[in-house]
């Protein structure tokens, strides 16, 4: 944990998460006026200052207004939390010194009081922690935007990690996404308005989704079982201590991305965990047909035999049948530079009759989005995710496409695809690892088409 998030983390673990849209947009407007009037005082001390102690007092409002920001979110949590593990993510657009602060949200944001744990035990397993367990340890050792993780042993002397739901979590996304819906009404008169509101809908359903550990369960057991004897270890769950907010698993030993990193690895390491990562996702897109959403450091473990543990499977999207046949036929096109079928593809995901209603400025910047995602899967031999000019440049186009008029109109399915490409481009990133990304995806591609 960063020093200066550690004691105002500790801080949040007593109290309790506001769940009306009220007291949360209030935080939140309190937070935002704290972090102006930084950004204010920087203003006007920055033309008293040389260009050196300028860049320093910069440097210091951004970190101030970080750390205001990091303790709001950790206060908060739910859906409001996700948007600063999103930001320790993306080392491109905030930088490393604000990532390693917002990273503290991804697994050791404040955890709950233990008396708030064990009033849960009791209304989901019917018993206390040290009933349940042979033992169960007080302390969280990792705690997130929804829930938080213990360590435990079961009667039989397995050693299990416990995730614990936050009291009245989905009230509070309930109340989030209500707030966001209330401020969209500013807007309604815009031409786009029923697509802003259908990004809402649709992401308020899926965070609702990841509370239901029994969900999430399931869809982890199919991927322990298809994952099993290979180098991609994902933990088996015990339903007898699994309800909708509490999920018992295997522990596994490991490292997170940070600590790993912070041994200076070798780049035989940083390439086999990279490749890892990379397989463990494109398996699972092409065995299930599903989009793996929430890819941040926190949800694997870089174990010390050289394996790589995913243990977290709460966000993710399914692919009807339809949408993956059209998916198939798209990326074929994409390879084979088909011109009218990737048009098809583009107007498609903009929710288009066809593609002559496509603004040209729109279909191009679509189009170089395109290319940027497949680049890594048509270069023969190694692609080399470190390469900063490859990773500045699809920030660049993922600005440029939030910033552009036509964003609002698109296919609200698509925004985990590209969620889930941030993340797993910035984990390469991170990794700076170098392998053949595009022989991987190529013969699972092949495999599943055979």
């Amino acid at each position: 944990m960063h020093s200066l998030t550690k004691s105002l983390l500790t801080t949040e673990q007593i109290k309790k998460i506001p769940t009306t849209s009220f007291m949360r947009m209030w935080c939140l407007g309190n937070s935002h006026a704290k972090i102006a009037a930084y950004y204010l005082n920087y203003a006007i001390r920055k033309n008293f200052l040389n260009r050196d102690d300028k860049q320093d007092a910069l440097n210091q409002t951004q970190l101030k207004a970080a750390i205001q920001l990091l303790g709001t979110m950790g206060y908060l949590r739910g859906a409001i939390m996700k948007i600063g593990q999103l930001f320790a993510n993306m080392p491109q657009m905030v930088g490393p010194e604000l990532v390693e602060i917002f990273e503290s949200l991804q697994f050791e944001a404040p955890p709950m009081h233990y008396s708030l744990i064990r009033e849960l035990f009791l209304d989901e397993l019917g018993k206390e922690p040290e009933e349940a367990f042979s033992w169960f340890e007080k302390r969280a050792f990792a705690a997130a935007s929804l829930g938080q993780v213990h360590r435990a042993r079961l009667h039989d002397g397995t050693e299990v990690a416990v995730k614990i739901q936050y009291p009245d979590i989905a009230r509070t996304i309930v109340a989030d996404f209500k707030a966001l819906g209330l401020l969209l009404q500013t807007m309604r008169f815009k031409k786009d308005f029923q697509y802003l509101k259908a990004h809402v809908f649709d992401a308020r359903e899926v965070f609702l989704r990841e509370v239901d550990y029994l969900s999430e369960a399931l869809y982890m057991e199919r991927n322990r079982q298809f994952f099993e004897g290979s180098e991609i270890v994902v933990p088996r769950y015990f339903p007898e201590f699994t309800t909708k907010k509490v999920l018992t698993m295997e522990h596994l030993p490991g490292q997170h991305l940070q600590v790993f990193l912070a041994q200076n690895p070798p780049q035989s390491q940083r390439n086999h965990f990279g490749e890892l990562i990379s397989r463990a996702l494109i398996h699972s897109f092409f065995r299930f047909q599903t989009i793996y959403a929430d890819l941040h450091p926190g949800n694997f473990i870089f174990m010390q035999d050289g394996r790589l543990g995913f243990i977290d499977f709460g966000c993710f999207r399914q692919f009807s049948p339809e949408r993956w046949r059209f998916e198939m036929e798209s990326e074929e096109a994409m390879f084979c530079n088909d011109h009218d079928k990737v048009l098809q593809f583009l107007s498609r995901v903009s929710l288009h009759e066809n593609a002559s209603e496509l603004e040209p400025t729109w279909v191009d910047l679509l189009r170089r989005q395109v290319d940027w995602v497949i680049s890594p899967i048509m270069k023969k031999g190694p692609f080399d995710f470190a390469d900063k000019d490859y990773v500045q440049d699809g920030v660049n186009l993922f600005k440029e496409l939030f910033q552009n008029d036509s964003c609002g109109r698109m296919d609200c399915f698509y925004n985990w695809t590209n969620r889930a490409l941030l993340g797993h481009r910035s984990l390469m990133y991170r990794l700076q690892c170098k392998f053949d990304y595009g022989a991987l995806y190529r013969h699972e591609m092949q495999k599943m088409m055979s």
